[in-house]
């Protein structure tokens, strides 16, 4: 496979390619055939014989439909992308990309990223993709997450010499969702935390709950049956835990706030700090709050998801 020429297509963001969407050019193979087209005719020509004549219009026909059905195989081709449900910086996203009905197809699929690359031959880029009973029906694109914040998802570059080989049509396209980077965790001990002025040590165990019920949280594998909301869960199918009221003392026993890291500098450091104390109370269940400069978030259902969100936006 080889890149795209130095010029500009118009991508596409949803749905089948228009045809100004598509780039189509002669493989080797089409290059080959269509110099033994014009070798038969001029035979034909020069010697006036018939059967000349007719190979040179019948491979002639041959080609031209094979360059229709190669175009047809990306216009009315539509891929979708499933966005990662988390993505934590320094890792890979990774998108699912499925294909539109049941057709077995052969497609070649290169990250717009990647052919930027001038020290890898543009060969070696492209991956391919069968699409059928005997291929595979979700493809898994790996993308690079360096730093955290938004994903700048690159343009795919999909690319089809089906079904002869004599051409070789490319499209690109690109997707308008987005995805969050979640800040690397940096594992650490809790540092001791003097207590402020009216605060409790929030060193100490957290006392225990009262009985009214404050909000429901997304079960956690591992965590006790017993506080799983069984009526909720017959109702939407889906498994919510059950988290109380707790006393003022045990609220302020699990404040998880920027302002323990007064050493720390480093932006990045200090969020994948706080990012490994989030996981680690969501691991042992344990009810927090996430404070950062002009913000507070308290205990509410989908906290993991928003603490992590602002970390990584921070």
């Amino acid at each position: 496979m080889l890149p795209l020429p130095k010029r500009r297509l118009n991508a596409v963001q949803e749905g089948a390619a228009s045809a100004a969407a598509l780039h189509c050019r002669p493989t080797r193979l089409g290059v080959g055939l269509a110099v033994t087209v014009l070798l038969l005719w001029l035979v034909g020509l020069n010697y006036q014989v018939n059967l000349a004549y007719a190979a040179a219009f019948w491979l002639a026909g041959f080609l031209l439909v094979s360059v229709l059905l190669n175009l047809r195989q990306l216009s009315v081709f539509q891929i979708t992308a499933e966005m990662p449900a988390e993505v934590f910086a320094g890792g890979h996203a990774v998108l699912e990309l499925t294909a539109a009905g049941n057709t077995r197809r052969l497609l070649w699929l290169c990250s717009g990223d990647d052919l930027a690359d001038t020290h890898t031959p543009p060969a070696k880029l492209w991956q391919a993709w069968h699409i059928g009973s005997d291929g595979l029906p979700v493809f898994q694109w790996r993308i690079p997450a360096l730093m955290r914040g938004y994903l700048r998802i690159p343009p795919l570059h999909a690319a089809s010499v089906a079904p002869f080989g004599v051409s070789m049509v490319q499209c690109v396209r690109r997707w308008s969702d987005e995805a969050v980077v979640f800040p690397a965790p940096v594992p650490h001990d809790v540092p001791d935390i003097p207590a402020r002025s009216g605060e409790a040590d929030r060193q100490r165990p957290p006392a225990q709950g009262g009985g009214d019920l404050a909000y429901l949280q997304m079960h956690q594998q591992g965590a006790s049956l017993q506080h799983v909301a069984w009526k909720t869960y017959a109702k939407t199918g889906e498994m919510l835990d059950k988290r109380f009221e707790e006393p003022q003392q045990a609220a302020r026993n699990t404040i998880i706030s920027y302002a323990d890291y007064p050493a720390v500098s480093d932006k990045e450091r200090l969020a994948g700090l706080l990012c490994f104390r989030v996981l680690e109370a969501e691991r042992l269940g344990l009810p927090y709050s996430l404070e950062l400069p002009q913000r507070l978030i308290s205990p509410q259902h989908g906290q993991r998801e928003k603490c992590l969100t602002a970390l990584a936006l921070w």
